[in-house]
Order: structure tokens, then C-alpha cells, then sequence
């Protein structure tokens, strides 16, 4: 994973504020080496996330019905909750096109719900490292004490990367299909 430009601090995006540029972070697919960038995800995403939404291949619907509620519900139309949400954004000659996404929202005084979806063709190429790796840094940075996130048994890149970055993965005892993945960041 190589970084090659950071925006200056002074031109990060603001809640609300549509028309600010969005600071970007570019960085490198591990094995194609294709140019991607993540940056927070804003009300003028809408489209490329519905897109992105429609064409990813979940490992369950209920994968796919957490994330665009949390993304779209809390990420975009109503970020005053706490919620936050990053793209990972593929320049193309049409344009930008999401390839990943993850976002988080709080579900209780010290704990916070997060979910992260990468496109099927980007899926080894470290895009969901990346996009957790930020989640991350952004929650460190505001506070958040601890994150919680359910994915499917079948879901093991994810387990096993998320059980790199420190995760706890557990059974969810309502239902042995699911994993539950629980991080303390402090």
C-alpha cells in the first residue's frame, strides 16, 4: 500500500458543506498497482454509491441491507449523529467509480457499528485494508472506544483481515451463519 498525495489539512471535507473539495488519499492496488484514492463520502455520492450498492455481490443480504441503511441513513443524510463513511474511488474516463466503501455510526454512549464492502474485482487487491485502516484512524481520532460489526461465516477474507487488525472474531449466538467482529480501541 503506497500513498502518494495528501491533501493539506486546511482543505478537509466539512460535514454540510457540499461544495467543499474532498481531501483525497491516493494509493496503489497491491497486485495490478491501479490508482485508487479514499476520501469521506458526501451527499454528492448518492449515485455512485447506489451504483456501487447494485453491483456488488454480497456474501448475504443482510450484508448488503446494513450497509446502504448505515451508509445512506446515518453516512450521508444524517451525519450529526456521529456517523462517518470513506470511499475508496477508481478514476475512470467516465469518471469516479466507487470500488469500496466502509462507514461507521454509534449504537450506544461508547460503541459504534461499522460495515466495509469492496467491488468483487478489487477484493485481493488490499482495498479493504485500506478503507478499515482509515475507519480506523478516524475513530481513534474522534473518540470512539470500541467498534462492532457483523459479517457471514462464509466471509473469511474478511475475518481473517480483520483478525489481523486486532478484531476479536465471534459466533453470534442467534445465529450460527453470522460472525460478529469487536475491536476496543483503547
Amino acid at each position: 500500500m503506497h500513498r502518494a498525495v495528501i491533501a493539506p489539512s486546511a482543505a478537509r471535507f466539512v460535514q454540510g458543506s457540499a461544495s467543499a473539495w474532498l481531501a483525497r488519499r491516493w494509493y496503489y492496488t497491491a497486485r495490478t498497482h491501479r490508482a485508487y484514492s479514499v476520501r469521506q463520502a458526501a451527499p454528492g455520492d448518492r449515485r455512485l454509491l447506489a451504483e456501487f450498492a447494485v453491483s456488488v455481490t454480497p456474501h448475504s443480504e443482510d450484508d448488503r441491507v446494513a450497509l446502504t441503511t448505515l451508509l445512506f441513513d446515518g453516512g450521508i443524510a444524517d451525519a450529526d449523529d456521529g456517523s462517518v463513511g470513506f470511499v475508496a474511488l477508481e478514476n475512470t474516463v467516465g469518471g469516479d467509480r466507487v470500488i469500496g466503501l466502509c462507514a461507521y455510526a454509534p449504537a450506544g454512549r461508547e460503541s459504534c457499528v461499522f460495515s466495509i464492502a469492496v467491488a468483487n474485482s478489487f477484493r485481493e487487491e488490499q482495498v479493504g485494508r485500506t478503507l478499515l485502516t482509515t475507519l480506523l484512524r478516524h475513530a481513534r481520532r474522534v473518540g470512539v472506544r470500541r467498534l462492532e460489526g457483523e459479517i457471514s461465516w462464509s466471509n473469511r477474507a474478511m475475518q481473517m483481515l480483520a483478525f489481523s487488525m486486532g478484531f476479536v472474531v465471534e459466533t453470534v449466538a442467534a445465529d450460527r451463519s453470522r460472525r460478529r467482529l469487536v475491536l476496543a480501541l483503547r
